[in-house]
């Protein structure tokens, strides 16, 4: 066997280090800080707001930033552009218009400790809208939006899960003074989260959407809907808490219809028009799953979804996205704002109706009105590995920023 002289070794160990010694140290580069600190100095732009936070969850302070530049020839100022600087080098750049036509505005600095980031703007007639931003590695991530106009408010939170639509056009009909308007009252459902993440979100807010003269309480009847998104396909969980279980006697429609059951409805839209699709779901006295449409899909053929009670009380349905999330082609105009594939919406309501065995007695839902009446709540759906939907690009006209990036370039 050939040996390698050990003295042979050792020099090529020694040229070896000799050349590690004499490669230069790549220099890392400048913090967000001294990155922007040299190009004010360079392009000299008014800064507006400077202030960090932490917008990513991660326990460090994240640099945010807004400036403009004058305008002589206008007499005034561009329009304002918000820089965000992650701490782990990641910046993003927020300018031009907001959600809707909304000029946007520069951030204020938050009063406490948070993980949001909240902008806004206005635009003609009154018109006001809003959003709350977190941060990840790619991106801005929407936890919730705002829009306020003459005829209406629209809120949406994603933390809370809840959404609220009011119209101020509605008249009080039976007041003395025929001109005068009632205090809108906002209608209320859920804005569920599906998480990207392995980890669902809490449970959505539910209400009695009707038969509230039969209903006792929360031991009576109840449900819990969370849900989570696993590649193209998302999960509700759908736990259900009744005192007098009544199981379906057999799959027909009917029977599940009389039986304490799990209904999922949602708008399936193709070129703007939308038409309604509901799915029942009930169990039956061994144990297995029975399900139907009640309002069958477009599609003809459409199988039933996967499904599985994982407990007596608790039921697991794999919806896939293309069912739910329509396509960029059928997608109506929306005022909540675009967001950015493979991020989606849907309109979707979530209800467990309660039999007690005199037929159905209440509905429990992710809607205060009932199905089919008030309108659907919504599903918002992460990106995988995303515990939020990402903002579309178009929003907040936003853009990553490069090293190489003038200040002024980033102006709209």
């Amino acid at each position: 066997m050939n040996r390698v002289p050990f003295m042979h070794t050792l020099h090529g160990f020694s040229l070896l280090g000799l050349l590690v010694t004499a490669t230069p140290a790549v220099s890392a580069p400048p913090s967000f800080g001294a990155w922007f600190d040299a190009r004010v100095k360079a392009e000299k732009p008014e800064v507006r707001e400077r202030f960090k936070a932490d917008l990513d969850g991660d326990g460090q302070e994240d640099d945010v930033v807004c400036y403009v530049f004058e305008t002589p020839e206008e007499g005034g100022t561009s329009l304002p552009v918000t820089l965000v600087g992650l701490a782990t080098g990641e910046r993003f750049a927020l300018r031009g218009e907001g959600l809707g036509p909304a000029t946007l505005e520069c951030p204020k600095a938050p009063s406490s400790k948070g993980t949001s980031l909240s902008l806004g703007g206005r635009g003609l007639t009154g018109y006001t809208a809003g959003a709350s931003l977190r941060f990840d590695k790619k991106g801005p991530l929407l936890t919730s939006a705002e829009f306020n106009d003459r005829s209406y408010a629209r809120r949406m939170d994603l933390l809370s899960q809840r959404m609220e639509f009011t119209s101020y056009e509605t008249s009080n009909t039976g007041a003395k003074d025929p001109g005068a308007k009632e205090d809108p009252v906002p209608s209320r459902s859920a804005a569920m989260l599906a998480s990207g993440t392995q980890v669902p979100a809490p449970p959505a807010p539910v209400w009695v959407s009707w038969g509230q003269k039969n209903w006792s309480g929360a031991a009576d009847a109840d449900l819990k809907a969370q849900w989570l998104r696993k590649g193209n396909t998302v999960t509700v969980f759908a736990t259900l808490l009744d005192d007098q279980p009544v199981q379906a006697t057999g799959a027909s429609a009917k029977a599940i219809l009389d039986a304490d059951h799990l209904e999922l409805w949602w708008l399936e839209w193709k070129q703007g028009r939308a038409r309604s699709v509901q799915l029942g779901v009930a169990r039956t006295s061994e144990g297995r799953p029975v399900a139907a449409w009640i309002q069958s899909p477009g599609r003809k053929g459409t199988p039933l979804p996967v499904m599985r009670w994982a407990a007596p009380d608790r039921l697991e349905v794999d919806l896939p996205m293309n069912w739910i999330v329509p396509a960029a082609p059928d997608q109506p105009g929306s005022d909540t704002g675009d967001l950015e594939p493979p991020s989606g919406q849907a309109d979707l309501t979530v209800v467990f109706s309660d039999s007690d065995g005199k037929g159905q007695e209440t509905l429990v839902s992710t809607t205060e009105k009932r199905p089919g009446e008030g309108g659907f709540s919504a599903l918002f759906i992460a990106a995988p590995g995303s515990a939020y939907p990402r903002l579309s690009k178009g929003a907040f006209n936003w853009v990553p920023v490069k090293q190489r990036s003038t200040l002024r370039e980033l102006v709209p």
